[in-house]
């Protein structure tokens, strides 16, 4: 399951997340999805074939999408090679991206759509010393699930590397089109170079796309039973990757670890969204100490999604939840202090 080289410091591989997802974009057909390109620049639309001002993206993709009936996947990046403008970035887009959003909820009532956002990030690649590992920081948008969350009916996926990310774009374009409701989707997506966590073929069987449930994962667990310490790690996106490094460290240490990919943060589906909530409820009863891992703030994102489930089900009382986000150091060498903090407490 996981990339053959990923504990090999002298064979590990990267990848730019991006050209996965371009190329799961290429490869759909124009028969089901129409793939658009969002600038903040108001001239945009006059300069570029299928390129679109921020602020009417949302309006004009859900029109096409329910006239052509078919899916639009949005793509918010800085810049391309034909509009090249320093001074736009994602976030600006983003936040024009959700006002647009803001208005097309309000009249969701319709011939139904499917609307998907491509929200391209640009993280800081710090290179620390030859003991520590690549550290991704992403400050673009770091509340954008905590905005989109809030506003409520929107699938929202974090994958942690290129292969996931190609493989949940393929199921939102195979799966999610319903003419008898809108769908909403945002993709939170690294640009810059990321770390390879699954082997391809992972997300394939018998040469089709494995079945997708929504709900998290465990990508990792300690074969050391007899440890006699335990911690369990919450994490989504590309950070897993830092995740999966501490995790080897604190096996040295004598800690169980377990760590969860969360890359559905949050459903459209209610009924979808209940069970994620049972599946995080079981899995805290088993592991009482929780740490939570994002490039997203602490407030309103994973961490907060995770501790509101937590709190709320009195049989989680003893459950120890703490949450890393982009206001800390999330190299593995502070994430293996925050699990011992938290398994001491």
């Amino acid at each position: 399951m996981l990339h053959r080289n990923l504990f090999d410091k002298d064979k590990r591989e990267y990848e730019n997340m991006i050209d996965n997802a371009f190329q799961a974009l290429i490869d759909f057909s124009d028969e089901t999805s129409i793939v658009l390109k969002v600038d903040n620049l108001a001239e945009a639309s006059q300069n570029a074939y299928h390129i679109f001002p921020s602020e009417i993206a949302l309006q004009v993709s859900k029109i096409l999408s329910e006239v052509e009936s078919k899916n639009v996947f949005l793509v918010n990046e800085a810049y391309d090679s034909n509009l090249k403008n320093t001074n736009t970035y994602p976030q600006d887009n983003f936040y024009k991206l959700y006002a647009g959003m803001s208005k097309v909820f309000k009249r969701r009532a319709g011939r139904g759509s499917n609307v998907n956002i491509l929200n391209m990030q640009l993280p800081l690649l710090k290179d620390e010393t030859s003991a520590e590992t690549l550290y991704l920081e992403s400050r673009e948008t770091p509340n954008d699930v905590a905005i989109l969350r809030n506003l409520g009916g929107i699938d929202i996926f974090v994958p942690a590397d290129g292969a996931e990310a190609s493989y949940l774009l393929k199921t939102v374009e195979k799966n999610f089109f319903q003419l008898s409701e809108d769908n909403f989707s945002y993709f939170k997506l690294s640009s810059a170079q990321s770390p390879i966590i699954y082997e391809a073929e992972y997300f394939e069987k018998d040469g089709f796309l494995k079945e997708w449930t929504g709900l998290p994962e465990i990508v990792y667990f300690s074969k050391n039973l007899e440890a006699t310490l335990d911690v369990a790690i919450i994490a989504c996106g590309p950070i897993l990757y830092n995740a999966l490094v501490a995790a080897k460290d604190l096996e040295k240490q004598n800690y169980r670890v377990t760590i969860l990919n969360m890359s559905l943060i949050s459903s459209s589906k209610p009924s979808l969204n209940e069970k994620i909530q049972e599946f995080i409820n079981n899995f805290v009863r088993n592991h009482k100490n929780i740490l939570t891992l994002e490039e997203h703030s602490r407030v309103g994102g994973l961490g907060s999604l995770v501790a509101e489930i937590v709190s709320g089900n009195k049989s989680n009382l003893n459950v120890e939840v703490e949450r890393m986000g982009l206001e800390d150091d999330l190299t593995p060498r502070n994430i293996v202090e925050k699990c011992k903090a938290i398994a001491r407490f």
